[in-house]
């Protein structure tokens, strides 16, 4: 035991003990005072003297006390840490193999992979990520979210140890799966992006640029602002019905709409399109399979030839990338063509 411990032990039984949180207080005052204690005493023959002549019996209690009240410190402190720190990414694992995190959509939360879990569960380590303000009305404010959550992404993997996983994301999940996948090529095994864009602005808006886009994104984020939770409720049902086709699911997606965080997801969607990530895509090594719909939108002209030439040509610098084209499905693709959708992916994961 050195010195400096004797010291603290010491400090330490003289503390009052007037409740946990100020125990906390004063055990976080003393860990720090400590280290400059111990410089101090450090050479002093005569103070560690006087240290080693206490009683053996009562050093001995001393000690234990000592890293009961430092296991109890440094529990706390990792609470506290982990609180402040704030934390927009969370996770649930599901299943054992090889790991593949499952990324939702704008609006939505982990349970629109319920279906995808009981497939892949007995294969694979499923990670289902949740966000803070999707599905739930978590409000954490960071000035840029959605790169945020990506570098939250990253780390999540590295302090996992989690080797080669797969990435899947839809829409928004997709779009943060491509760019995890740019900045971090050598983690990912595979990428699977449904219906999800390094910029997809440009597919609906032609020639537009984040810029360009700032002054309509300016818009959109003060009128998600002012809007009150009917005219929320009214614009997330209206968009149901050119999501996904099954009543039954857009019920189950509304629900997480309205339960999500408003002024969150108008900062998400804003940053979509201010962030064009086609200039990254060169940087991913990772096979990458693209899962479009444009069934959709053809009342508004669009055509499947169309819609494919867009796909490809945001993907176009990625090595090893595949696009494919549901028939019919909107833009909740697992929903409205299932058995095409797992077929596309079965075929893509059993690849070598």
């Amino acid at each position: 035991m050195t010195n400096g411990a004797f010291l603290l032990t010491k400090c330490i039984l003289r503390l009052p003990f007037p409740g946990f949180a100020p125990l906390l207080y004063y055990f976080k005052r003393v860990v720090i005072k400590s280290v400059h204690l111990v410089k101090q005493i450090s050479g002093h023959g005569k103070a560690c003297r006087y240290l080693y002549q206490t009683n053996a019996k009562t050093m001995k209690t001393q000690i234990n006390f000592l890293k009961s009240a430092i296991v109890i410190c440094l529990l706390f402190i990792g609470l506290h840490a982990s609180t402040n720190a704030q934390a927009l990414l969370s996770t649930k694992v599901v299943g054992k193999g090889q790991p593949m995190i499952l990324i939702h959509g704008m609006s939505c939360s982990d349970g629109v992979w319920d279906e995808v879990v009981e497939r892949y569960k007995g294969k694979y380590q499923l990670h289902l990520v949740s966000l803070a303000g999707f599905g739930n009305k978590q409000q954490i404010e960071k000035p840029h979210y959605l790169e945020a959550v990506k570098e939250e992404l990253i780390a999540y993997i590295k302090k996992r140890k989690l080797h080669k996983p797969i990435l899947m994301g839809h829409s928004m999940g997709g779009f943060l799966s491509l760019w995890a996948a740019a900045d971090a090529p050598d983690l990912f095994d595979k990428i699977i992006s449904v219906d999800g864009l390094p910029y997809f602005p440009v597919l609906q808006v032609p020639g537009l640029t984040p810029e360009t886009a700032k002054p309509m994104v300016d818009n959109m984020k003060a009128s998600m602002q002012k809007m009150d939770a009917k005219a929320y409720e009214t614009q997330q049902r209206a968009m149901m019905a050119g999501m996904m086709r099954s009543p039954e699911k857009q019920e189950k997606v509304y629900a997480m709409g309205i339960a999500s965080h408003q002024p969150t997801i108008g900062q998400a969607y804003s940053e979509m399109y201010t962030t064009d990530l086609r200039p990254k895509m060169d940087k991913i090594i990772a096979p990458v399979l693209v899962l479009g719909a444009w069934y959709a939108y053809q009342q508004y002209g669009v055509s499947r030839e169309s819609s494919l030439a867009g796909y490809q040509s945001q993907v176009k610098n990625i090595a090893n990338a595949k696009v494919a084209l549901a028939d019919t499905a909107y833009h909740f693709i697992f929903f409205d063509e299932p058995a095409w959708f797992y077929q596309q992916v079965d075929a893509f994961l059993a690849q070598n």
